[in-house]
């Protein structure tokens, strides 16, 4: 064959791979496997009650992106979006694979216990990367560990204010001083579409005192998101669909799903947080709002004693933008009934 037939049949290659469409491959997780095309849901063996999952294997070869809900059994709206996810993804329009844990912590979701596991009283997203001789929840910590976040490229643990708080929506994108890493991070949040962003530095870098669940992924160089909608553990149908609407930007942002994630307005970007202090010991009442900014000296809430008199003001410390108010009356000295967001 001559050099100009070699050169044309070389073209004429390259054009065939562009328009072909390769088939993703099966996809295993913890001995179940998924076929390329195909959607399957199924529990997965975790300590106790086990965990409920969907794999959504996609067509064509792409990231795996894990969507997980119910880390608190008590936060109720990505539990029921996923299940609404679950039902509008086509595998056959699907790049690469969508892992849906549909509710990490289901004793603490049947015990209806704020954030807990009713076996040891301990928060899941605190006890990571956990332990196979451990208690009931670093048990199920270990499990997720060693079987979930090894197979997924990106992670959101979808999140809401529990009973007790109201939330303003937002997303945390860890930062652990490792450029590549935290860009990555950062333009996937923003990717969620969601306007506030918090920069979060606060967590271990040490593999085996992670301490929370997407921290266990960012450190394993796995791009790990928490996003917060909804708040006093309601089920608030809008917020359902806020969370549906993130995980779609997600996974257009990944180049799973054809076209482009849809944002609103530029994001803001919170350096850290500002939680107050309560100095006294009494019954809470907000005064301020979520979402409102505020500065210095703004009143947030009042604290009485337990016959109704005022006994302390909670004020900002710091011009910011309110992210969560306590809504239960009870406060202690020293708790924080208000945490502010603090811009760049």
């Amino acid at each position: 064959m001559s050099w100009k037939a070699t050169r044309i049949f070389s073209i004429v290659l390259l054009c065939t791979w562009a328009t072909t469409v390769f088939a993703s491959q099966p996809f295993e997780l913890d001995g179940v496997v998924v076929p390329a095309g195909e959607q399957k849901s199924f529990m997965l063996p975790a300590p106790a009650m086990g965990i409920p999952v969907t794999v959504i294997n996609g067509n064509q070869p792409g990231p795996v992106l894990t969507l997980t809900a119910g880390v608190h059994g008590d936060e109720f709206p990505s539990i029921l979006a996923l299940q609404s996810l679950r039902t509008r993804i086509d595998a056959a329009e699907l790049k690469g694979t969508l892992v849906l844990v549909h509710l990490a912590n289901l004793p603490g979701f049947h015990a209806r216990r704020i954030a807990l596991h009713p076996e040891d009283d301990k928060n899941l997203n605190r006890e990571f990367p956990g332990a196979a001789d451990g208690t009931a929840t670093e048990q199920l910590a270990f499990y997720l560990t060693r079987q979930v976040i090894p197979k997924t490229d990106y992670l959101i643990d979808l999140h809401s204010g529990s009973a007790y708080q109201a939330l303003h929506h937002h997303v945390y994108s860890p930062v652990l001083y490792q450029e590549p890493l935290d860009e990555k991070t950062l333009a996937f949040a923003e990717a969620t579409g969601m306007q506030h962003i918090v920069l979060y530095d606060k967590r271990p870098k040490d593999l085996a005192n992670t301490i929370s669940y997407p921290n266990t992924a960012q450190v394993r160089g796995k791009p790990a998101l928490t996003v917060e909608v909804g708040h006093s553990g309601l089920r608030d149908d809008a917020f359902v669909e806020e969370i549906i609407a993130i995980s779609t930007n997600a996974l257009k942002h990944l180049g799973m799903l054809a076209g482009k994630p849809t944002t609103k307005t530029k994001a803001i970007i919170y350096s850290h947080l500002e939680s107050i202090a309560s100095p006294a010991s009494g019954i809470f009442t907000p005064v301020a709002a979520i979402g409102q900014p505020v500065q210095p000296g703004d009143l947030l809430g009042t604290v009485s004693n337990y016959y109704g008199e005022p006994v302390a003001e909670i004020k900002a410390t710091e011009a910011g933008t309110i992210l969560m108010l306590r809504q239960w009356p009870a406060i202690a000295e020293g708790e924080s009934p208000a945490t502010l967001g603090i811009e760049k």
